[in-house]
């Protein structure tokens, strides 16, 4: 598998409104998706296989109960497996140099590559701001309970289009990037 990411600018990280959040967000999902088949098609033409990862939805599961949905394999994970960064405790990928800061994507292949080391564990044994900053409780150091998150995190705004109201695992975490 190729796993790669692209970052978010610190700026949205320290904006007032978290418009700019939203739309650097939507904007990199794009971004890494589109990337994500023009790689798969330029794999194919050498000869291989090569399977686009979506970036995010659609879920391939969902459970509507808990509102918890997965994709049909978790980039982050492969990205800890590929030496990109290690899973911090608010569940997001860390990077030594972009902290928590990346939008993933992947591509599988049939290709042979020669895999990364992987990265060292960024989190320290005794932090939890990530934990402490989430208003909704949703994080346990190991998971994150999405139905509580999904409560506030997608929004509506008085004019009728949607924002992230809230990322605060993202945004407190020393790993932020800041």
């Amino acid at each position: 598998m190729i796993i790669y990411g692209k970052q978010f600018p610190k700026g949205t990280f320290v904006a007032q409104s978290n418009a700019p959040y939203t739309v650097t967000r939507n904007l990199l999902i794009q971004q890494i998706d589109d990337l994500s088949v023009k790689l798969a098609t330029q794999i194919e033409e050498m000869g291989f296989l090569a399977l686009p990862v979506p970036s995010t939805d659609p879920y391939e599961y969902w459970d509507a109960e808990r509102r918890h949905g997965r994709g049909i394999l978790s980039l982050k994970h492969a990205a800890e497996l590929a030496g990109v960064g290690s899973i911090g405790k608010n569940t997001l990928l860390i990077n030594e140099k972009y902290g928590n800061r990346l939008w993933l994507g992947g591509v599988i292949t049939s290709m042979e590559l020669e895999p990364d080391p992987m990265t060292e564990k960024f989190c320290l044994p005794n932090c939890h701001i990530c934990i402490d900053a989430c208003p909704q409780e949703a994080l346990n150091e190991v998971t994150i309970e999405q139905r509580r998150c999904r409560e506030i995190c997608f929004t509506c705004t008085e004019g009728g289009g949607w924002i992230i109201a809230c990322n605060r695992c993202r945004v407190e975490c020393p790993f932020a990037g800041l």
